[in-house]
């Protein structure tokens, strides 16, 4: 099935701003790199900001198909599984995670996509939880929140210094600490 003109625009939009930022992408870059003109992009995402939106949420949800089809027969496992989504996404110099990037521009963006990007974070964290209490009986808010942070930071860190070993530390030390039993 051929992909709409809206998801061609998604998906142009979804590269641009995973290499550059979303402050960077331009409705006449994404007209371009999809064969319209810019009036086009404007008539499936009326604003920027309507784009954005529209961005996250598909980014979430493809995010989310994704953790459901982790394997959860063992903690290890599951972490090592959730783990390599955020691997799949940080391609030095090429891209990071999306809301890695919307996250780091928050301050500029309006509130609907603030709180869409909020949710991809509690929709990570409460996914952890979950396999958490599961695995240990404990839900682990700190460790879950921890393994969040360290991941999304450690991309930026790695694409900045074009060190994909740094994300890899960062990974394995956060999953030895929420692997760790507790005090």
């Amino acid at each position: 099935m051929q992909p709409t003109m809206k998801e061609k625009i998604l998906d142009a939009a979804e590269r641009r701003v995973r290499r550059a930022g979303f402050s960077e992408m331009s409705f006449r870059d994404l007209a371009s790199d999809v064969g319209i003109k810019s009036a086009s992009v404007h008539y499936h995402f009326p604003t920027k900001f309507d784009l954005g939106d529209a961005l996250v949420e598909r980014y979430a949800e493809n995010f989310a198909d994704r953790l459901e089809a982790i394997d959860q027969t063992s903690l290890k496992a599951a972490l090592d599984g959730y783990v390599a989504l955020y691997a799949d996404a940080l391609v030095l110099g090429e891209s990071i995670c999306l809301c890695a990037i919307m996250g780091a521009e928050a301050m500029g963006m309006p509130g609907n996509v603030n709180a869409r990007t909020t949710a991809f974070f509690t929709m990570n964290t409460d996914w952890l939880e979950g396999l958490f209490e599961a695995q240990l009986g404990d839900r682990r808010a700190d460790e879950a929140a921890m393994i969040v942070s360290a991941l999304e930071g450690a991309m930026i860190v790695a694409s900045v210094s074009q060190d994909r070993a740094f994300f890899e530390r960062t990974a394995r030390t956060a999953l030895r600490f929420a692997e760790a039993p507790r005090a």
